[in-house]
């Protein structure tokens, strides 16, 4: 194997954006929650390319794995958002954040016309002495508070702590409170925009119930004021770093440097990327490693996996209400596993051969240790589905050919995907446990590297434009690929306008440069318009905008 030492720190330095997740400086490798693309630049395109077409000559080798490695880093956040459970949750938060006030908006619209932003309308409407009674103030409070709720739900997932600046804060409820809905209308965004049968997924109906009760008894973290214990590290801080390790495993297993300590002297090491692990080591009273391969490597990266994939609420029923937060919060549940496995010091030297045999071994102790369902309850659900000769097969046939209905089409192939990454992983979990391991060196295979491409982002850029592209995929024609990207995107568009609408004072903005990298989009910006219109039979070209202070 070719073995080098040079590290170009112009591929690999790191940096920190809230919603967008980074391997390097001046965006270098991105990926965007909320656009559902990995962003590669120019330079790594280049690489990248040449590696994919088997154009390598006249490219110096470490140039060529590097950039490779932030292909594969960008490609994880991907997976993080897609195939993970908090990561699914907190990816169609987003369309959850319209699908589930549509009705209340059009109401809105139908009574008060296009009077933006409703959350300011129901504020003044307040003061002028409307009361909850009045169904136009109810409409638009029940719009406001379901997109606000999973606003907070977002915040919080991403960086815990953040809860503490909503204490003071209009319309934040609790914790538990922002959480439960924010699960519960995720879940029935999946459901309703899949047409699943009853009882495929939780029924998140019967879950008021169990919140009201909950904020009688003062639970803590669900009744205004009482904050649960806030975790050092959230969805931002475990993302980053299980995708820098990812990166760094496959880096050395290519022939790049083996002690870690050579990426911290070229920076690699910055606080968005090591503020996991060495909360984990800190927990566990362990020294940093010196090698990439270390047991304690393996082990963050499975605690990683663990931390990112609860099972309450999505994709299995609630059993205590009142354990929701930390069973399903990404940070809760890292800082738990963490403290199990100091509790095991057995299991900091499992990880010998990052096989599938240690990794149910190493998780399901772990889990045992902190009262969590076995590290594949949650992947036979989602994997059970399959075989349902209804509106999961249905789904999956849609994935296989791209050909998805329009209606709320971007939920429908997210939950598609998630399906297929679910059934993939169940069979080998060790390599999306461990790609950096598993995707270079003697045990990459072709049915490996056939895994790893079949679960590729659906959308990126391209070297000589931000404009956004779909992958070209086998199986899937041109026309259904050109189908997919228009009504992917046009429904991002009506989510966007629709929380412009809801949340954000001014005038609409049809900044629409990150789709399509120009600065005019006179066509797109009509289209927009006609399905906003379409939508909420209110028209964006005449709104009154309330000028009040911001509320």
């Amino acid at each position: 194997m070719l073995r080098f030492s040079r590290l170009d720190p112009h591929l690999l330095d790191p940096v920190s954006t809230p919603g967008v997740f980074n391997a390097t400086l001046n965006f270098h490798g991105t990926y965007t929650t909320e656009h559902f693309v990995l962003r590669l630049s120019p330079r790594v395109h280049e690489l990248v390319d040449a590696i994919t077409k088997r154009e390598t000559d006249g490219h110096d080798m470490a140039d060529l794995i590097q950039a490779y490695s932030v292909y594969l880093h960008e490609t994880i956040h991907w997976w993080q958002h897609m195939g993970s459970s908090a990561g699914l949750m907190l990816s169609l938060a987003y369309p959850a954040q319209v699908c589930g006030s549509m009705a209340f908006l059009q109401q809105f619209g139908r009574s008060a016309g296009c009077v933006k932003p409703v959350k300011t309308w129901a504020h003044w409407a307040m003061v002028a002495g409307a009361t909850r009674s009045d169904p136009t103030l109810a409409a638009a409070n029940i719009a406001v508070n379901n997109a606000l709720d999973i606003d907070f739900y977002k915040k919080i997932a991403l960086s815990p702590k953040y809860a503490l600046e909503l204490l003071h804060t209009p319309y934040f409820e609790s914790v538990g409170h922002s959480y439960l809905k924010a699960y519960g209308e995720t879940v029935f965004a999946i459901i309703g925009s899949c047409d699943l049968h009853e009882g495929q997924l939780p029924n998140p109906a019967g879950w008021d119930p169990h919140l009201f009760r909950l904020r009688v008894e003062h639970a803590e973290g669900f009744v205004h004021g009482s904050m649960p214990p806030a975790a050092e590290v959230g969805l931002a801080e475990i993302f980053e770093g299980q995708a820098r390790f990812c990166q760094l495993q496959f880096l050395a297993s290519s022939g790049g440097p083996e002690l870690l300590e050579s990426y911290r002297e070229k920076g690699q090491f910055g606080p968005i990327y090591v503020s996991a692990f060495e909360l984990f080591l800190r927990l566990l009273g362990a020294d940093w490693p010196e090698r990439y391969d270390d047991p304690l490597v393996g082990l963050f990266l499975l605690i990683c996996d663990l931390a990112i994939n609860p099972t309450r609420g999505y994709p299995l029923e609630i059993e205590s209400f009142e354990d929701f937060i930390c069973d399903v919060d990404a940070g809760a549940r890292f800082t738990r596993l963490c403290l199990a496995a100091a509790e095991a010091p057995e299991l900091q030297k499992a990880i010998q051969r990052f096989s599938a045999v240690e990794y149910e071994f190493v998780a399901s102790r772990l889990a045992d240790r902190c009262g969590y369902d076995h590290p594949f309850a949650g992947l036979d659900a989602i994997v059970g589905l399959i075989g349902d000769a209804g509106p999961i097969d249905a789904l999956l046939e849609e994935h296989r050919t791209f050909g998805f209905g329009p209606v709320n089409m971007p939920v429908r192939v997210i939950f598609s995907h998630h399906i297929a990454f679910a059934r993939d992983k169940r069979g080998r979990p060790e390599m999306f446990c461990w790609p950096g391991m598993w995707l270079a060196g003697e045990r990459c295979s072709g049915e490996i590297q056939k895994t790893f491409e079949a679960h590729l982002s659906l959308f990126q850029d391209r070297s000589e434009t931000e404009q956004i592209f779909p992958r070209a995929m086998p199986g899937r024609s041109a026309e259904n690929i050109k189908s997919l990207v228009n009504g992917f995107f046009s429904g991002m568009l009506a989510f966007d306008l629709a929380l412009q609408w809801t949340l954000f004072p001014g005038p609409f903005a049809y900044d629409f440069k990150w789709l399509t990298g120009k600065d005019e989009n006179s066509e797109l910006i009509a289209l927009a318009k006609r399905q906003f219109e379409h939508n909420y039979e209110v028209d964006p070209d005449r709104v009154e905008v309330i000028d009040h202070a911001d509320t």
